[in-house]
């Protein structure tokens, strides 16, 4: 049978608490006991004092004085105990039966005159020591005798049923606070596993193949980070579900378009239908070609996705490789009346990177640039030194701009702006995607900027080591 952890924190709980009562309980009982011990003897060693001297001033003599010191605990104190009583005065009182003695005296000298059993024999002669921890008895300011003590105790009724009574207060404070325990224990426990239960049957769901799978986050310790990590990992992957689906569906398009062309082409000159001119074998090319360009990009993507995406660093020279990139161009921005221009900063130092993989990242924002740009407008290619040992790289158009809400998905794969329009025959639709994998396999990052009808800014920074 499974015990589930709200029952297992209960009853370590309960566990703690009953030991830490215990404990607490057994402390205070045997403080209590050797407090009230102590105060016991230190009232009867005051009263067996009195009496021992009462008895030395009348008498002048400790002969007889074992009767005084045998009488039961308490029965001098209270029962016709005091001064003038001689030799017959310590007499107990008929039914009352002597306890053990408790107190015992030596002489002046320290012979024991009234032993305790082993401790203290009569007879036997005391050191100095033990002198000393027994109490003075004195006649005139003169120590006449010693008292002597056995530090254990023979409790009255009165005084037995003290503690007792001690004994059962605290048996019941200890089993209510068990009860208290119990029920706080439960409660605790249960407001600390129900964000747990909540979790794990969230993350069965979302295994199950439910998406979207949400939890309550009511606190902000540690299991309210961890809910809200979870909220955040599910909406990632429904998100990332759905880039999945979307990417199949505008791989299969992409594909289907540039097949069809080829196998229409192929079936109409295998009937004799169609004639494969120059012309046409040139129209098969690009559609070749076009098949071409989408497995390689995808074929990057799927290395960035791996972690296998190499960057073999050398050093490049900032300012050059926008003058290559224009160069690139050149024709194509003069067929539409667009002024390319690089602005790039004097005396950048020396950048290492992957010289192919930036020229891949340059052609793809250019690329889209140009395509997104009226004609006669304008394109800036810059590069300047930033204040975090980084250069960053700039390309600026005056095309129609991005709205805002569309800016942090441009990077997506496949994401386009305009949904109606789809890619043309000379674009995979990764361009952009592939461009934040190879910025950030530099260690980089790429942003957007743009203002709608004025232009679009795609800036990307790369360390400089």
């Amino acid at each position: 049978m499974k015990t589930s952890i709200t029952l297992k924190l209960a009853l370590a709980f309960i566990g703690v608490s009953l030991l830490t009562g215990l404990a607490l309980a057994f402390f205070v009982r045997s403080l209590i006991s050797d407090n009230f011990e102590r105060y016991l003897l230190d009232q009867q060693a005051e009263t067996k004092l009195i009496l021992v001297e009462d008895f030395y001033a009348q008498n002048g003599t400790w002969d007889g004085v074992e009767q005084v010191l045998s009488s039961a605990p308490g029965v001098m104190e209270g029962h016709g105990a005091g001064r003038g009583q001689g030799q017959g005065g310590s007499q107990t009182q008929p039914g009352v039966q002597a306890g053990p003695r408790t107190f015992g005296l030596a002489d002046a000298d320290g012979m024991v005159l009234v032993g305790l059993e082993e401790l203290y024999p009569t007879g036997s002669q005391l050191k100095e020591d033990q002198m000393e921890s027994g109490v003075p008895v004195l006649f005139n300011g003169a120590r006449v005798g010693t008292l002597l003590s056995s530090r254990s105790l023979s409790y009255s009724g009165l005084e037995q049923n003290f503690l007792d009574q001690v004994n059962l207060g605290l048996l019941w404070t200890l089993l209510a606070a068990v009860l208290v325990v119990s029920l706080l224990s439960l409660l605790v426990s249960g407001s600390l596993t129900r964000p747990i239960k909540a979790l794990t049957t969230a993350s069965r769901n979302l295994a199950e193949g439910k998406r979207t799978q949400l939890v309550e986050v009511s606190s902000s310790d540690e299991l309210g980070e961890l809910g809200t990590s979870f909220n955040r990992m599910s909406l990632e992957i429904e998100s990332a579900e759905r880039l999945r689906k979307q990417m199949t569906a505008d791989v299969a398009h992409d594909l289907r378009t540039p097949l069809t062309v080829i196998g229409g082409y192929v079936e109409a000159a295998r009937d004799g239908a169609l004639e494969l001119t120059p012309e046409r074998l040139d129209v098969l090319g690009l559609e070749v070609n076009r098949l071409n360009r989408l497995v390689s990009d995808l074929r990057t993507m799927s290395q960035s996705d791996s972690g296998e995406l190499l960057i073999s660093r050398e050093a490049v020279e900032p300012a050059g490789l926008l003058t290559k990139i224009r160069e690139v161009f050149r024709l194509q921005a003069e067929q539409k009346g667009i002024t390319l221009a690089v602005r790039a900063a004097g005396g950048l130092p020396i950048l290492y990177g992957d010289e192919g993989r930036l020229m891949q990242v340059l052609e793809n924002l250019v690329a889209n640039a140009i395509r997104h740009t009226p004609n006669g407008g304008e394109i800036n290619l810059g590069v300047s030194e930033a204040k975090n040992s980084t250069l960053l790289f700039s390309v600026a158009d005056s095309g129609e701009g991005i709205p805002a809400e569309e800016l942090p998905l441009i990077f997506e794969r496949f994401h386009r702006v305009d949904k109606s329009r789809h890619a043309d025959s000379n674009q995979s639709g990764l361009g952009l995607a592939i461009a934040r994998a190879i910025v950030e396999a530099h260690g980089g990052k790429i942003w957007a900027e743009s203002t709608p009808g004025k232009g679009t800014t795609i800036r990307f920074e790369i360390p400089l080591a």
